[in-house]
């Protein structure tokens, strides 16, 4: 943002905002930003991304602060609240403990 011309202030704005909507992402709570979530990803939406049984083999919701590229792309999915769904993956006790091995276990599928 600064090589593109936008004062420190602003970079801190953004950032500060990225940050506050990751934090509500993850504190399991129902909001859905009204027809901002359409723009802004939110907490109702992004549990989702995280779900045990996804509707698509290739993942859902991936949008990290703007929901918009989910949209856009069709990767958007919410079914319900889900704050009671089971969340993680197949076979999540055998993911690597390490962080090296972590960072190569989605190419060793």
């Amino acid at each position: 943002m600064l090589i593109g011309g936008f004062t420190l202030e602003d970079v801190f704005i953004v950032h500060f905002i990225s940050i506050a909507i990751g934090h509500l992402n993850h504190a399991n709570l129902g909001w859905d930003y009204g027809f901002l979530k359409y723009i802004f990803n939110n907490p109702k939406m992004h549990i989702w991304h995280h779900s045990k049984i996804l509707p698509n083999k290739n993942g859902i919701n991936f949008g990290i602060s703007l929901s918009l590229w989910d949209y856009l792309f069709k990767t958007s999915f919410i079914l319900a609240y889900g704050r009671d769904i089971e969340l993680g993956f197949d076979d999540e006790n055998s993911f690597p403990k390490d962080f090296v091995n972590q960072e190569f276990y989605p190419f060793q599928k």
